[in-house]
């Protein structure tokens, strides 16, 4: 989700006032360089360089979703017979979910077996009468054409009698889908059938939910995305838990973004051993697309360019020095850069005051 930065008219204010201090001082010093006399820099105008934890923060909100999930589907069509379950009843892998009345599918083994033990007696049969022609026709009792059909007769109830084999083996799987049992320790999440009920092929029967394991699905803008890594972490706060924070990680980051929109889906893991959480609850959440542990970090207009390269002038024993420094990461929400060649305390000019130049005297208010 999209950062919001709102603005009201007191920091409106205060931007103003300081924007009108910094030209004040800007003319000031502009007068005193052309008479020769040592700038005076209002505390606006410096900064002093200290070492700080920089975090970027991108605001997320989405609901948790449990990671593992398994809608049972029936795979016969029948009457249940058992529903020993409900919704939020905790199970166990293995447990029985739903039982169907096996009398028609017991009825369609024995009525398949039946046909294949017929068959069978046909596919002998055949095979005898097979052989007897072969033996009467080596003898010259029987003609080449007599052999050459009872031989495609043995053949072709062996063809049957394995299209029969197969209708068995598919009776006896049906039968064995009378029982729905489960798949792995969870929580019944949705039932909508009833006991007693007919239900067809491929019918939705309930939803076991796993519950140690939570996921956020949340957009970040594109523009961010590129800070975003797996195992980053997030801080989450969930409905219902007020003043309670639920640390997670990100775990996954779709390869495009959404349709419509200028944001990537975030797929972020919370822990869940408790149990306090619940799919469905709204979740917000800051991730921390970008954490830096003890930088220096300077307001952008104190990093100045010349022909050798960036500096900054630092105030020392009231004079400006030029310090050469190297630039690193930016933070423009912040408008801060960070800067290696400074050491913390350094004073540094920090306002846009583009006349001042390295060995101007100079004093700050107030000292």
């Amino acid at each position: 989700m999209t950062k919001i930065v709102r603005c009201n008219f007191g920091k409106l204010a205060v931007a103003v006032t300081m924007a009108i201090a910094i030209l004040t001082s800007a003319g000031r010093a502009i007068a005193q360089i052309k008479h020769g006399s040592p700038i005076e820099l209002a505390q606006v105008d410096i900064s002093t360089a200290v070492r700080q934890d920089i975090v970027n923060e991108v605001r997320i909100a989405g609901s948790l979703t449990p990671v593992r999930r398994s809608t049972l589907t029936s795979r016969v069509s029948s009457t249940i017979s058992e529903l020993p379950v409900q919704i939020g009843d905790v199970v166990k892998a293995g447990d029985l979910l739903v039982r169907f009345d096996t009398e028609a599918l017991g009825s369609a083994v024995t009525a398949r077996k039946a046909e294949m033990d017929a068959l069978n007696a046909q596919v002998e049969l055949a095979e005898s009468v097979f052989k007897r022609n072969t033996t009467l026709g080596e003898r010259g009792a029987a003609s080449e054409a007599t052999g050459l059909a009872a031989r495609a007769n043995v053949l072709n109830l062996r063809a049957q009698l394995r299209v029969k084999q197969a209708e068995v083996a598919d009776a006896e799987r049906s039968l064995s889908y009378a029982e729905l049992r489960a798949e792995f320790d969870g929580i019944i999440a949705a039932r909508p059938v009833e006991q007693g009920q007919t239900v067809p092929l491929n019918t939705e029967m309930m939803t076991i939910v796993e519950l140690n394991r939570m996921e956020v699905d949340a957009g970040v803008p594109t523009s961010r995305i590129p800070l975003v890594r797996p195992k980053q972490p997030v801080e989450l706060t969930v409905e219902g838990f007020p003043g309670r924070t639920f640390p997670g990680a990100v775990v996954r980051i779709s390869p495009t973004a959404v349709a419509g929109s200028r944001a990537v889906r975030v797929f972020i893991a919370i822990d869940n051993n408790d149990g306090l959480l619940r799919g469905g609850m709204f979740t917000t959440g800051i991730l921390k697309v970008d954490d830096q542990k003890d930088v220096i970090a300077l307001p952008a207009a104190s990093i100045r360019y010349d022909a050798v390269g960036p500096f900054v002038l630092k105030v020392e024993r009231g004079v400006l020095r030029r310090q050469p420094v190297e630039v690193g990461r930016s933070w423009s929400d912040r408008n801060l850069v960070q800067v290696s060649g400074v050491n913390e305390g350094d004073v540094i000019v920090s306002a846009p005051l583009p006349d001042l130049v390295a060995d101007t005297r100079v004093t700050i208010e107030g000292t």
